[in-house]
């Protein structure tokens, strides 16, 4: 009984050096194996929608430059002229950028920490604005691009607004309505009108080491059409889709 007992113990005893061996070797040969890197899953980037790339060439952009003045006083658009816009210097609208005639429009600019004010004077005598469409009808067009990269899309900090004759306010692509005014009044003479905004900055605030990009224009209509526009910066007048030819304002 003895020597049966001892045979079975030798045999669990094998049986036990033989698994031992077996695992010492797959380990050997793990740590023998270059290990495979995973591939790690693609995150998609999203793909950028934008507008058709504009064909068209622009000023030489230094050309373009005016310093915006500030005030402990600023215009209250109250419907009439008021002195404080004598502290601003005009800029005359020049660069034609559509049909033909002989429109003369001028404005000034203001700014304060949280907004822009802009007076546009038009020498006008044939007031129309039986279109449809703003952009057919006698309107003012202001551009405001914040960072004064002149983007070559519209993005945060890109604005423009649209005031017509009749004194009705348009948000165009990236406008607030927070703060903004407007307001329409003839200029004594009965040959032309004053156009008066206040635009809120959105993403900067006014102070005196900052530079924006800007662009007014001015449409004068006939008969329901648009008849001939003229545009301070950008004379290709493409300002409604790309900011690339706006002129530059630094406050002063």
């Amino acid at each position: 009984m003895k020597r049966r007992t001892g045979t079975i113990a030798r045999v669990f005893l094998c049986a036990a050096i033989c698994m031992i061996a077996v695992f010492l070797c797959a380990c050997q040969k793990s740590q023998n194996e270059t290990p495979v890197e995973e591939t790690p899953t693609p995150i998609a980037t999203p793909t950028e929608v934008t507008s058709p790339t504009p064909t068209f060439g622009f000023r030489d952009p230094t050309i373009v430059d005016l310093r915006a003045y500030s005030d402990t006083k600023h215009p209250s658009l109250t419907g009439e002229y008021r002195n404080v816009w004598n502290l601003a210097p005009a800029q005359n609208l020049e660069a034609t950028v559509s049909g033909e005639g002989s429109t003369v429009a001028s404005f000034r600019v203001m700014w304060e920490e949280e907004f822009i004010y802009v007076l546009v004077h038009v020498l006008d005598s044939t007031p129309d604005t039986s279109a449809k469409s703003v952009y057919d009808r006698d309107s003012v067009f202001i551009y405001i691009n914040e960072d004064a990269k002149k983007n070559k899309y519209y993005g945060v900090g890109d604005a423009f607004y649209v005031v017509d004759r009749d004194g009705k306010g348009y948000l165009g692509t990236g406008a607030s309505q927070d703060g903004y005014e407007c307001c329409v009044y003839g200029d004594g003479t009965g040959n032309g009108y004053y156009a008066e905004v206040k635009i809120p900055l959105l993403t900067v605030t006014g102070r005196f080491d900052r530079t924006i990009g800007f662009d007014v224009r001015v449409n004068n209509a006939e008969d329901g059409k648009l008849k001939h526009a003229i545009q301070w910066a950008d004379v290709e007048g493409h300002t409604d889709v790309t900011l690339r030819g706006v002129g530059i304002i630094s406050m002063d």
